[in-house]
């Protein structure tokens, strides 16, 4: 029994050694996205218009309403925007009124102050095993090697429906 053990010992390590490396690829991948959370909410709207004219932006950290262009006759509309906050933590979307969302500061950056950058899904990539798929219609959290789905709701079937304020000074 001692010499079926001692002879297979190169076997088993040769075997071991592929299936280690694999384990500490999947956990170095995985295990920081567990501990570096993002920490500013954002605030965002939905349902501009077709031509992607939009009734909110920011200026000086603060939420204005854009004026309405002129319809022309073939103007299509989505209906009236509507504004969301996003709380990163819970990865949730509440809806918030004009006046509400005018009384944040806000920061315009596309890139928040702890590094994280909202972002368009995209088609899939990666490499086997770790295959991901990513859709157009969906936003992510990027940032610090880490890329998290956020639930933002959308009026619009549009994947670039969804159109980024700024992110929540506290």
């Amino acid at each position: 029994m001692n010499m079926f053990k001692h002879k297979n010992t190169p076997l088993i390590i040769a075997f071991s050694i592929p299936i280690l490396m694999i384990l500490f690829v999947v956990v170095s991948i995985y295990i920081p996205g567990l501990f570096v959370q993002p920490k500013y909410n954002f605030l965002y709207s939905t349902g501009e218009d077709y031509y992607g004219n939009r009734q909110y932006s920011v200026i000086g950290g603060r939420l204005i309403i854009n004026p309405t262009p002129t319809p022309s006759l073939n103007y299509r509309s989505y209906g009236n925007p509507q504004l969301y906050v996003h709380n990163v933590m819970t990865n949730e979307s509440m809806p918030v009124s004009f006046e509400d969302g005018s009384n944040y500061f806000l920061d315009s950056n596309t890139e928040s102050p702890d590094g994280y950058k909202l972002e368009n899904g995209s088609s899939g990539g990666g490499f086997f095993p770790f295959w991901y798929d990513r859709d157009y219609g969906s936003k992510y959290l990027v940032g610090h090697n880490v890329s998290k789905k956020v639930n933002v709701r959308s009026h619009s079937s549009s994947y670039n429906s969804i159109h980024f304020l700024g992110w929540i000074m506290q």
